[in-house]
């Protein structure tokens, strides 16, 4: 089981995470909303219990899935190892 990390180390995080941000808004400009929900969903969901680098995370990965028009060609065609990220993100925003 990964290690979580604590509190200190979640500043690093969100960097990761804007970071991340910057990276998927240039693939959206560019019309590549799959890649860029492939790109956010890289390294989710961090190993922390601070709230605050999970909501961000989610935000990164619902500003890609937004820009999905056909949300259900895009579950068919993904990689299983995403969909199950993607399943997992989810779940633990969920509760």
């Amino acid at each position: 089981m990964a290690e979580f990390v604590d509190a200190d180390n979640a500043e690093a995080i969100i960097a990761r995470i804007e970071h991340k941000s910057q990276k998927i808004e240039s693939l959206l400009k560019r019309s590549k909303p799959v890649e860029a929900l492939k790109t956010a969903l890289e390294g989710s969901p961090p190993n922390t219990r601070d709230e605050r680098c999970k909501s961000a995370n989610w935000i990164v990965v619902h500003r890609a899935l937004m820009t999905i028009k056909d949300v259900d060609g895009m579950f068919s065609s993904l990689d299983p190892e995403y969909y199950d990220i993607l399943m997992k993100l989810h779940s633990s925003c969920s509760t």
